[in-house]
């Protein structure tokens, strides 16, 4: 038998069933028990068009020799975000984008770095902002990060130009590290989900631009992934922390569904058809799932990124069903 196409049946076997994984916490954990039947009903059938995306996206890469720098690189996005976090008094939406702009133009001004680079750092910030409410222990953090690293270097050929890699792999870390830490009394008791009741056509509307905008800057300007994401997200939040809490209380709330949305934005034009418009009707399908995010998850590193890989995922179940359809 070929030891390479022994490998890479190895490979895709272990990317799909930690997507299945993945999508099975999401419906079940975060949506299916705090959902009505009619939303139960909407939820399913969302389920059934992003396992369809999954089950299309055949070019599930093979598993990579790990790189000694990813964790290391990840391992600095994270205790940068966290310190301008935890230290620093930083909103966490604006810390991970912060790490990500600086992570993102290194990699093009130091001497010898790549532009491959940027991703393990800006996958390493996404966890650096879990909240402090699930782990309370800087030390579960930084081993957070440096699994998250491990596993990008890994995994880096998996599903290229899908919109929330990064943070899924950022989320399926803290994840389990936290589950390290309850065994052993040191997890914090959970954050709380998203609350945006009286912005929701704010919110549908952050959600709708900022994947856009994202994917323009990306893959039209030319600016790459994680500068396309991390500079319009950062320059939003630097706007809703500036601006007073008594005109616009949800500040917060609006951040994390562009930053979340801006994943959305990272996929290629090749994933997608009519690319534009698909990543726009994507953002707006993010932004009502995010808000529907249950409190299991909350606050931990990476949820947003999740989110925005089965928004992705949704999207091409519903072009395979029809001629609009990409690699």
């Amino acid at each position: 038998m070929n030891p390479t196409a022994t490998r890479s049946r190895l490979s895709r076997w272990l990317h799909f069933s930690t997507l299945w994984m993945m999508l099975a916490i999401i419906a079940i954990v975060s949506f299916w028990r705090q959902e009505s039947w009619v939303n139960r009903i909407i939820i399913a059938l969302l389920g059934a068009l992003c396992a369809g995306g999954i089950a299309a996206t055949r070019d599930a890469g093979h598993l990579e020799r790990s790189r000694i720098e990813d964790p290391l690189l990840a391992l600095g996005g994270a205790i940068s975000s966290m310190a301008l976090m935890r230290a620093g008094g930083v909103a966490p939406i604006l810390a991970a984008t912060a790490t990500g702009l600086i992570g993102g133009l290194s990699v093009r001004w130091i001497k010898g770095a790549r532009d491959y680079h940027g991703a393990p750092i800006y996958a390493g910030a996404f966890v650096g902002i879990t909240s402090a409410l699930v782990l309370p222990s800087f030390w579960w953090v930084l081993l957070a990060g440096v699994v998250t690293g491990f596993i990008w270097s890994l995994s880096r050929d998996a599903w290229v130009g899908i919109g929330g890699k990064m943070g899924t792999m950022a989320l399926i870390s803290t994840f389990a590290v936290s589950l390290v830490a309850r065994s052993v009394h040191q997890r914090g008791p959970g954050a709380h989900p998203l609350e945006a009741h009286s912005i929701l056509l704010a919110a549908f509307l952050v959600g709708g631009v900022a994947a856009p905008v994202t994917h323009y800057l990306s893959h039209q300007r030319g600016w790459g992934a994680v500068l396309g994401s991390s500079v319009p997200t950062a320059a939003f939040s630097l706007v809703m922390a500036l601006l007073p809490a008594s005109s616009l209380p949800h500040g917060n709330v609006l951040s994390y569904l562009w930053y979340g949305s801006s994943f959305v934005g990272m996929t290629t034009p090749e994933r997608v058809a009519r690319s534009f418009w698909a990543i726009a009707l994507t953002g707006l399908l993010f932004t009502w799932l995010a808000l529907r995010f249950g409190p299991v998850l909350s606050g931990m590193g990476g949820t947003a990124g999740v989110v925005a890989l089965v928004s992705v995922f949704t999207m091409r179940g519903i072009q395979s069903l029809s001629r609009l359809k990409r690699t």
